[in-house]
């Protein structure tokens, strides 16, 4: 009411207002856009590191402080005695634009003795990485050592590094305060990074000498420690001497998914050529990850117990290596011993591999039992030439060792159907016969794909990393009437379509029912021969839950599929 006074009544007083008021919504929308350029994140500077600091001591940074690394050029940083608590962490951020890293040092910055500690670096459209190591000519880019732990790494760039790109281990010395009985690494997360052009490991996370280590110095063997919560995920990485990402010594909460990594391994280094290795003393999961034109094995394991291989990617393993050279055969998947010979079982479930250079998953553990080979797509093995069909799964364990259901194996992508095999996009298209055609493996089935979508989409589980989300996928005009109706998408949120097939008769009957069998709704409709048999319905009364969406022609039973309401 006062703003139309004084409309009325001080025309010109408006006049004046409304640019004062268009500059003072500028000037905020100037701080916010600042703000974000600074990576500030909302969080107020309690300490800041100037770029010409090169060693911080946090003794006196309190728990839930926020450092600030401040915007330029420096060199290595050594970042020692942080330490939070886990309900009250202390974020590093980078500070009014980006932090550049580029040194002759060792390392480009160094964990030592720091504890819930999060280097969260601000993402943006023009600024992605927020701290970017840029080259370290003489070590790794960056390393989390000397009894650290519970360490989150985001958004953080890495590149042209003499060794690894991230390190996470403290490696034993005559001390003997880093050994297996004395110190355990807990919550390694290393998220949303892009490491590229590394010369040696673009992560090694853990110790790979798992059964032990002689130390010359003080003439004795000694176990290194164990990671309890290794967490690598969402991260790039491309261009590795060696394997893209290996984790050892990791025996709980072990988890390496969605992540990127291309042309691994281009040193050609024996037994350090893989997209991503399991180590010794590992119990993992590892899916969806893509792993395309590596030199090396797409994924290699050593583990120990259940370790999980599912939805992922591998196009083209051992890219420049040849199936009749023993010495040089490559694979998609091979599982090899745990270097202490102890027991493991596999899950290798619904990955597509694509034209590894050798076999699609090469088997060579003879202390091994319950596994599951169940849903995987494997085409076009380089060694199908000289073994045939064992190209495809080779191993030389007894077969009672293995439960190998609805796999698809072909030598030829093209009948396999991909949406486009020559641009690398390897979803299925509707009529691919990996389509509804997969396993269902009970409590061991997984119920995404590597896109994350929901699996299985209609009433079966596809074949492969992907599940198709036609909602006619797998039909053709032959088996036309083998269907009642569809639905899409589902999970749903605020509607639903419901695809019918045409031919039942007039009349339509439509009820959404809950898991009780109590009807929430009915939608009736008179169906013409012109008709796109397809209805919108609108979900939005409806609770996040289960439904069954039932169908019924006027002539017919009715036929019920699941529906499930998600917000």
């Amino acid at each position: 009411m006062s703003i139309g006074k004084e409309q009325k009544e001080e025309p010109k007083r408006l006049i004046i207002m409304i640019p004062r008021l268009r500059l003072f919504l500028l000037f905020i929308a100037v701080l916010a856009t600042q703000s974000l350029l600074s990576g500030q994140n909302d969080k107020a500077c309690v300490v800041s590191i100037g770029t010409t600091t090169n060693i911080f001591d946090g003794i006196n940074v309190q728990v839930g402080d926020t450092i600030c690394l401040l915007a330029g050029q420096r060199s290595y940083l050594l970042l020692k005695n942080i330490q939070g608590i886990a309900q009250q962490p202390i974020v590093i951020i980078n500070h009014n634009g980006g932090v550049i890293i580029d040194t002759d040092h060792f390392y480009g910055i160094k964990f030592s003795n720091c504890k819930h500690v999060k280097l969260i670096a601000s993402s943006h459209a023009t600024l992605p990485y927020g701290v970017h190591v840029q080259r370290v000519g003489n070590g790794a880019g960056i390393t989390i050592d000397d009894l650290s732990t519970n360490i989150e790494i985001a958004y953080v760039r890495i590149s042209n590094t003499a060794l690894g790109g991230i390190y996470a281990k403290t490696d034993p010395d005559c001390n003997f305060n880093s050994t297996r009985d004395k110190f355990t690494m807990y919550n390694i997360r290393i998220r949303n990074c892009y490491l590229h052009d590394i010369e040696d490991e673009g992560f090694y996370i853990g110790s790979s000498k798992y059964t032990g280590q002689y130390l010359p110095g003080c003439d004795t063997t000694v176990f290194p420690h164990f990671i309890h919560g290794v967490w690598i995920h969402d991260n790039i990485v491309e261009r590795t001497g060696w394997d893209g990402i290996q984790v050892s010594s990791a025996p709980v909460d072990c988890k390496i998914f969605n992540n990127i990594i291309r042309n691994d391994s281009y040193r050609e280094t024996p037994n350090q050529m893989s997209g991503i290795l399991i180590g010794g003393g590992s119990k993992c999961e590892c899916y969806n990850n893509q792993i395309i034109d590596g030199k090396g094995d797409g994924i290699d394991a050593f583990g120990f117990g259940l370790n999980k291989i599912y939805n992922n990617l591998i196009v083209r393993a051992g890219r420049s290596y040849f199936p009749n050279n023993p010495s040089l055969a490559r694979h998609g998947i091979f599982v090899g011993n745990a270097p202490d010979g102890a027991a493991a079982s596999y899950q290798i479930m619904h990955n597509t591999i694509i034209g590894p250079k050798t076999t699609g998953i090469r088997f060579f553990n003879n202390n091994t039992s319950s596994n599951l080979i169940f849903n995987n797509i494997i085409t076009n093995p380089g060694a199908f030439a000289q073994i045939a069909a064992n190209a495809y799964f080779n191993t030389d364990a007894a077969t009672n060792l293995f439960s190998i259901r609805n796999n698809l194996f072909t030598e030829a992508p093209v009948d396999i159907k991909f949406i486009n095999f020559n641009a690398d996009n390897f979803d299925l298209q509707a009529s691919s016969p990996a389509v509804n055609k997969g396993f269902f493996a009970g409590l061991n089935a997984v119920n995404f794909d590597i896109k994350n979508r929901p699996r299985p989409h209609n009433q079966g589980y596809d074949i492969g990393a992907f599940e198709s989300q036609d909602p006619f996928a797998s039909l053709t005009d032959d088996d036309a009437n083998s269907y009642k109706f569809k639905l899409h998408p589902n999970p749903a949120s605020g509607y639903v379509f419901v695809y019918y097939n045409h031919s039942g008769g007039s009349r339509l009957n439509i009820q959404i029912r809950d898991v009780s069998g109590k009807n929430i709704a009915t939608y009736k409709f008179t169906v013409h021969q012109n008709h796109e048999n397809a209805h919108k319905l609108i979900l939005e009364n409806l609770l996040p839950g289960i439904y069954f969406v039932q169908l019924a022609w006027d002539n017919e039973q009715p036929v019920a599929i699941p529906l499930y309401i998600i917000r």
